[in-house]
């Protein structure tokens, strides 16, 4: 049990004595890595900090130049997938969808507006990213007195509403 504060008073002392040494500033000692670290800025070397800090910048300029092509990527994505919505929505201008309202026939159909698509992507863990693509839905109307007169009818916008979907990059190409 004695031995404990023995071994920690040595330490202490030891300890001190290099302590007492690296404090002073004066001294030849603490002028040597100072000078070595200018030397290696100048001529460019890595395995200093500042050299750590040139491959930190070359990380980042790599990163930033991977984001960019996910981000294009996402943008492509993202226009496919309204364009594959508006071919697919139903009731289309092509399939309208007819109800009898009272006395009179209404044709609806839903169109979306692929040409003003929108994306933004947002960091996930481990490389992945979720894109968000958002897009606009518009729900049209058409009435007439008989069902052939609604589906022949001028049609007029009621409503829109935006669309978002989530997809996710898993590290290679986007999922949906």
């Amino acid at each position: 049990m004695r031995v404990l504060p023995v071994v920690l008073m040595l330490g202490l002392l030891l300890g001190g004595c290099a302590w007492m040494e690296g404090s002073n500033a004066g001294g030849p000692e603490s002028a040597a890595p100072a000078e070595e670290a200018a030397a290696s800025d100048v001529m460019g070397t890595t395995d200093t900090p500042s050299g750590a800090k040139a491959s930190s910048d070359t990380k980042a300029a790599r990163s930033s130049k991977k984001e960019a092509t996910v981000r294009a990527e996402l943008d492509k994505v993202g226009r496919k997938l309204a364009a594959q919505a508006a071919r697919t929505v139903m009731p289309s201008k092509s399939s309208k969808q007819v109800k009898q309202r009272n006395k009179e026939y209404v044709a609806t159909y839903v169109e979306i507006d692929a040409s003003n698509v929108s994306t933004e992507m947002r960091p996930g863990t481990g490389g992945q990213y979720v894109g968000v693509v958002r897009y606009q839905e518009k729900i049209y109307e058409c009435r007439g007195k008989s069902r052939a007169a609604a589906l022949k009818a001028q049609c007029e916008q009621i409503r829109s509403r935006r669309l978002s979907e989530l997809i996710r990059y898993d590290g290679k190409k986007w999922q949906y």
